[in-house]
């Protein structure tokens, strides 16, 4: 009994310390969507509970003072987040909704651009007013929120998630962790805002945030993160031990690396290290069932082999697994002729071809 609930804790504990990447890059739109939904129901609830004891008097109508230009409310950047969660729902589940997301995209980015081009109108021609010299905020009544280096620090927490997507490995939590991060801290300053316009609303006056000062501590530490996380992608950090003999030869063989992977008699062989095959070409038997000794010296890193056809159509789905390990692929029989191989989760850098028969 002991031994049981001690091997379910450890079964456990291991999806922590080696995550299946693979699985977490799908719950993506989830998590995202808790914490959407946390946030629309924490606004939700101010707004419910902001009565009349909560703002003492009755509300102060701002007036915009002669001269200045105040833009109107638009949804285009409710727009613009919406064509993005669609775009990162198609890169994660592919087909069509790669198409939807990316064409939902396009359109809110175009109907943003109108918004700004019909404001630009309504103030184009207007004669400019006398510059104010030495002048320390805008005036009283007008609330300015303050410059802020979140939204740049999200975007580029989303390049490098994107980024993750496409090589995998510690580049994807990496992203993950900064886009949170920028986007909790755009949260938080939102909040601040909605603060200080709820505290106008008996003072009549609409108090300006402070200016930010540039975020260096945090572009270096997403500097040395993504440094870190790329090193170990490519298996630098932490150093191994280089295996002898050269990475193409065949294993098995009198002639074969001290490192290469031992396996069942007449197994190929195939090595994952660096995010790269050690091999481009195989050749496999054909309408015979064979093997493949695959070999993950990638650390904490997901990789597996899938076989397709010629029309594209998988005919082989390897399950993937996290190095530094090995596991042996049982392959049904081919018809004769020219296949591909890749990892499902790195196609566009881990594949090569295998031929049947030849």
């Amino acid at each position: 009994m002991l031994e049981q609930i001690w091997d379910a804790i450890l079964k456990f504990t291991a999806q922590l310390v080696i995550p299946d990447w693979g699985s977490l890059i799908v719950l993506l739109p989830v998590f995202m969507g808790f914490v959407a939904l946390y946030f629309f129901g924490r606004v939700l609830y101010a707004y419910t509970t902001a009565g009349p004891k909560r703002r003492g008097g009755g509300r102060i109508t701002p007036v915009t003072p002669p001269g200045v230009h105040m833009p109107g409310p638009t949804y285009a950047p409710a727009f613009g987040a919406a064509g993005m969660f669609f775009l990162v729902l198609g890169l994660v589940f592919g087909g069509p909704l790669v198409i939807v997301g990316a064409t939902v995209l396009v359109l809110s980015l175009l109907y943003w651009g109108r918004e700004g081009l019909a404001d630009y109108d309504h103030v184009a021609g207007v004669h400019p007013q006398p510059v104010v010299i030495d002048h320390a905020g805008p005036p009283p009544g007008v609330h300015m929120p303050g410059p802020s280096f979140l939204p740049l620090l999200a975007a580029l927490g989303m390049a490098i998630l994107f980024a993750g997507l496409v090589f995998g490995g510690w580049i994807i939590p990496v992203g993950l962790l900064f886009t949170i991060v920028a986007l909790l801290g755009w949260l938080n300053d939102a909040r601040k805002e909605y603060r200080q316009v709820v505290l106008a609303d008996t003072t009549g006056h609409l108090q300006n945030e402070p200016a930010p000062g540039w975020p260096r501590r945090i572009f270096m530490l997403m500097a040395a993160f993504l440094v870190l996380a790329v090193a170990m992608n490519l298996g630098w950090f932490p150093p191994r031990t280089a295996s002898g003999g050269a990475a193409g030869a065949s294993p098995g063989t009198s002639g074969a690396p001290s490192g290469a992977p031992s396996g069942p008699p007449g197994a190929l062989a195939v090595t994952a290290e660096g995010v790269k095959f050690n091999v481009a070409t195989l050749s496999a038997p054909a309408d015979k069932p064979f093997k493949i000794l695959f070999d993950n010296k990638d650390a904490n890193t997901n990789h597996d082999i899938d076989i397709l056809d010629a029309s594209g159509k998988k005919v082989f789905d390897g399950k993937d697994f996290a190095g530094v390990a090995q596991q042996t692929y049982d392959v049904p029989a081919l018809a004769a002729g020219k296949y591909k191989f890749e990892c499902s989760i790195h196609p566009t850098i881990m594949f090569g071809d295998l031929t049947a028969g030849g």
